[in-house]
């Protein structure tokens, strides 16, 4: 090596020592690192069926979005006062020290909307259903908002999870409340059964054929989570013609949209 090259080695040594001292080096990447995220995804679709309401022709089923995350999804909601109709919602953040971090979101929660006396989380789930090859034909579901908590496990055996539910119904708060608090824990989900308000896709005027109807779990990535492009399910079946029964045929099911779950 020529004197030179070591006067360039030395130079460069020094620059980079220099810059450890001066630059404080990736501390948010650090924070996250820190964090314990949850994973939302939905369990598979069941209780499809056909149901009529005033005229209207519904496609009903099941839906369950869980919580396989290393960590649980919580959110809270606050509102300036009692006039104020909706609560803004931030995630609560759980780390491995035992500390948590508040982040906030665009989510806010507004009060009742389906007859239920507690607040709703608006469009955490969205559904939709489309004929095969014809996506003009799209339909969104009824049911926007959600007040989420344990109901039905899903995966104990994953770590942290609980053995029986810890986030409550009650917690979504009543009318008068200016906060709130909602959440699924590891390995829990959240169930919707086919039968309850709003937890429909109106079909009214679609021929019978083949569709593809889709479930997804924060659709406008509003939450921090440790895998973004697996939250959603889907199923492609058969519907009747109008007159001709309530029965819906399922041709195979799956998992995940890649980058349309987001």
């Amino acid at each position: 090596m020529t004197t030179a090259h070591r006067f360039l080695h030395l130079a460069l040594a020094l620059i980079l020592a220099a810059g450890a001292w001066i630059l404080p080096g990736p501390q948010p990447a650090i924070a996250r690192d820190g964090d314990k995220r949850p994973n939302l995804q939905m369990v598979r679709l069941s209780d499809l069926t056909i149901d009529h309401l005033n005229g209207r022709r519904l496609l009903r089923f099941t839906t369950v979005f869980s919580n396989v995350g290393r960590g649980p999804f919580e959110l809270k909601g606050d509102r300036s006062g009692p006039n104020d109709p909706t609560m803004e919602m931030d995630q609560i953040m759980y780390r491995w020290d035992g500390s948590t971090r508040r982040i906030g979101t665009p989510a806010v929660s507004k009060y009742a909307g389906d007859g239920h006396d507690h607040w709703h989380v608006q469009d955490v789930v969205i559904y939709e259903v489309w004929r095969i090859g014809d996506l003009a034909t799209t339909r969104r579901g009824a049911k926007t908002g959600f007040c989420f908590f344990d109901t039905t496990p899903v995966d104990l055996s994953l770590p942290g999870a609980r053995r029986s539910g810890y986030y409550r119904q009650e917690w979504c708060g009543e009318r008068n409340v200016l906060h709130n608090r909602v959440g699924v824990s590891v390995g829990w989900g959240d169930r919707y059964p086919w039968n309850f308000v709003f937890q429909w896709i109106d079909i009214t005027g679609l021929p019978g054929g083949r569709y593809k109807v889709r479930a997804t779990v924060d659709i406008q990535d509003f939450y921090d989570e440790s895998v973004e492009d697996d939250n959603c399910t889907f199923a492609v079946i058969n519907i009747p013609k109008p007159g001709a029964g309530n029965g819906v045929t399922v041709e195979r099911t799956g998992f995940s949209c890649g980058h349309d779950a987001i």
